[in-house]
């Protein structure tokens, strides 16, 4: 199997990155960048090469989990900025079935652009096709695009609605210490 340049890339940041994921607390590096992880935050193993990092928050309930996920597809990889709310925007519908109100926010007060959107409702998380991801009810997802030297960072912060509203505070904390 071939890889593009891109895809190269990320498995080689994302090879440097999993060994700073500890524990709770603790510096992570993201690319050349570093950050600190929320106390309560539980490091997993990224589930797919395009992952440079993924915790699981405690406060689980029926309707799933909770996660924040890095994602790093290459330095001119990940599509710009209007596509991905566009791709994230229609991953959600109301309960009558309509599409959902959308917070977009744009920070440039630290050292990158940060741009994040912020969903609610039915969830439909898949990506591209043959997708097996079933629609959830009461989910939220706060999505950050970081637009750091080496390429887009794409942080996200999703599960049930209640859960994520308890930790964005932290995981905007999380996301904006990036340096």
């Amino acid at each position: 199997m071939r890889l593009g340049i891109g895809m190269a890339c990320a498995l080689a940041y994302a090879a440097t990155a999993i060994p700073a994921v500890g524990a709770q607390g603790a510096p992570l590096t993201l690319l050349e960048y570093r950050t600190t992880v929320p106390p309560g935050w539980v490091s997993r193993p990224p589930s797919s090469t395009s992952r440079l990092a993924q915790f699981a928050l405690p406060g689980a309930n029926a309707n799933g989990g909770t996660e924040v996920v890095v994602f790093f597809f290459g330095s001119a990889q990940g599509g710009n900025v209007d596509a991905n709310l566009a791709r994230w925007h229609g991953q959600f519908s109301s309960a009558d079935g309509s599409p959902v109100t959308e917070t977009i926010t744009r920070d440039s007060t630290g050292p990158f652009p940060i741009t994040i959107a912020e969903y609610k409702g039915t969830y439909r998380r898949g990506i591209g096709a043959g997708s097996t991801d079933s629609a959830r009810t009461g989910q939220a997802l706060v999505a950050t695009i970081v637009e750091t030297r080496r390429g887009a960072l794409f942080i996200q912060l999703f599960g049930p609605e209640a859960r994520v509203r308890e930790a964005r505070e932290e995981f905007i904390r999380f996301v904006k210490e990036l340096k």
